[in-house]
């Protein structure tokens, strides 16, 4: 029988963070990305080609960061995407709730924003439409002009029809770095990369956080509240498990390593013995920004002229997902900090009614005791031949679980295996009298309720990895009988695709409307210089 969960303890050690010692390690690292779009509902992927960059080499982070943050500057969301070699193919989801508006999307490591604001934080307005929620309408809006003519971008056709094709010639006598076609966004006067120092007046101070294996999570205390004896768990789910520790420093900061942990979804937060976690938050990773008093979001506005074209964007924004991407479910390797002396497949045994009754007809490795008119647990010290005085780290998918009554109590029906460890185990620098591991069909704790002051927390782990990309953006085949609503038609980001050359051809979509092509080159003197120009599918 395959063993589909297994329990990960990543023993990490981070004690304190040294900003010179960090700084010669991770010096100015600068970041820098490209979407093929600027409009969307609520609901799409923002596709982003990103990259980080230290001296002209890949960054030593791991993790680069898209954040979408509104005009009231508060982060709405935030994806945590892989580096390899630098360079990352990702996407931000946006959430469906988003009200219809203009955001800045902006992108950094843990560290680039502190060493260089300039290009250490980079970004870009993007528009969200909302249906349920629509932006203001005016009988007539300004109209957004787009450098048009002798720019060196000759079509075939300016005026097309549905599934057509379309030939591009591109600009000569410069190096083309990227291309891109897709929807225009005629509700954006403002649709280039932003300066930070156009943006910002300040951001706040913090401490160099290096991610050189994974996303390091933190957390914090108050620190009039902090006790920096007081243990604190942190366990991540999704289809793996994992549970780490800390204790907070003297400024009641907490970080939790996650290593080779990719893609949970949820986290629970926990103190030592279930004390309260009222003084408990988890820190985002974004880095906390003041904007210029003159810096203005542009205002959002529609015309009841506009309603053809919204509806027939939407159809796209819906169908956006349906087209073909892989992405690389292999889990990272993770340091394994539990080895069990012996596992209990629950299905191979009778199905008894407790927990109790389990351990007590056939676990020998863990005997159950009554204690003050409780249920407690105690298990084999088989290095020093005797037992330990006190309940093991009790498990549940991970979840410390710290009422050893109410466990002996719990129907384990939903249980499939129970791991047992008969030897003092160490987590950074605590030690627990052995282990008591259950693992849920599941992996959702097997209905068993979270501890009365835990803190459950919606928070997304990495992005996985997109390892088949080629296809993303192009038009479904005949024979599938799939209408060609897309609002990327090409874009050169696209990983292993084939090298530009000066003349593109394209399928042309059924969804009616304008889009934009956008050509970025590298001029002979090394400046870079952008070509747009339009087309009309009717």
């Amino acid at each position: 029988m395959s063993l589909t969960h297994k329990f990960f303890a990543s023993i990490f050690l981070i004690l304190s963070f040294s900003q010179v010692t960090i700084g010669q390690i991770l010096s100015g690292e600068t970041v820098d990305f490209s979407i093929p779009k600027t409009i969307y509902f609520g609901g799409e992927r923002v596709w982003i080609a990103s990259q980080a960059y230290h001296d002209n080499s890949p960054a030593e982070s791991k993790i680069i960061y898209a954040e979408l943050v509104n005009r009231y500057n508060e982060s709405v969301a935030i994806a945590k995407m892989p580096l390899e070699d630098g360079k990352s193919f990702n996407f931000l989801q946006l959430p469906t709730n988003l009200p219809s508006d203009n955001y800045l999307l902006r992108v950094f490591t843990r560290v680039s924003p502190y060493q260089n604001l300039e290009n250490g934080l980079v970004q870009q307005f993007i528009t969200v439409f909302n249906r349920n929620v629509p932006p203001t309408v005016v009988a007539q809006r300004k109209s957004v002009a787009l450098a048009q003519g002798s720019n060196g971008i000759n079509l075939s056709q300016d005026v097309n029809m549905p599934g057509s094709k379309l030939t591009i010639e591109l600009p000569m006598g410069s190096k083309i770095s990227e291309v891109s076609v897709a929807s225009e966004n005629p509700f954006l006067t403002d649709q280039l990369m932003i300066s930070s120092a156009r943006a910002y007046d300040t951001i706040d101070e913090h401490s160099l956080i290096p991610e050189l294996f994974g996303h390091v999570i933190e957390a914090k205390v108050e620190e009039v509240a902090g006790d920096t004896k007081q243990l604190y768990y942190l366990s991540l789910h999704g289809e793996k498990s994992a549970l780490f520790t800390d204790r907070p420093d003297s400024d009641g900061s907490m970080f939790f390593d996650a290593g080779g942990m990719k893609n949970w979804k949820y986290l629970v937060a926990q103190a030592d013995k279930n004390e309260s976690l009222l003084d408990f938050g988890i820190i985002s990773p974004a880095p906390i920004t003041h904007f210029k008093s003159n810096f203005v979001f542009p205002e959002l506005e529609i015309s009841p002229a506009d309603q053809n074209f919204l509806k027939e964007l939407l159809k796209g924004g819906q169908v956006e997902g349906y087209y073909v991407n892989e992405f690389d479910a292999t889990l990272f390797p993770v340091v394994t900090g539990f080895v069990e002396d012996r596992t209990y497949l629950l299905d191979d045994y009778t199905r008894f009614e407790t927990v109790e009754t389990v351990v007590k007809e056939y676990v020998q490795e863990v005997s159950v005791k009554s204690i003050k008119k409780k249920k407690e647990f105690r298990a084999l010290d088989e290095v020093l031949d005797t037992g330990f005085d006190s309940n093991p780290l009790m498990l549940i998918d991970a979840l410390p679980i710290f009422d050893s009554d109410l466990l002996a109590a719990f129907d384990p029906t939903k249980f499939e295996k129970l791991d047992v460890l008969t030897r003092t185990f160490f987590l950074n620098e605590e030690k627990f009298p052995g282990v008591m591991s259950f693992s849920s069909y599941k992996n959702d704790f097997g209905g068993f309720p979270i501890p009365s002051n835990g803190i459950y927390l919606d928070y997304e782990g990495i992005q996985p990895k997109v390892v088949s990309a080629e296809s993303l953006f192009d038009a479904p085949r005949q024979d599938q009988n799939i209408m060609d609503w897309r609002t990327i038609l090409f874009w050169s980001e696209i990983p292993d695709t084939s090298p530009l050359r000066n003349s593109i051809e394209i399928t042309v979509p059924d969804l009616k409307g304008k889009y934009q092509i956008t050509v970025k080159t590298i001029t002979q003197q090394g400046e870079f210089k952008g070509y747009t120009r339009t087309f009309e599918v009717k």
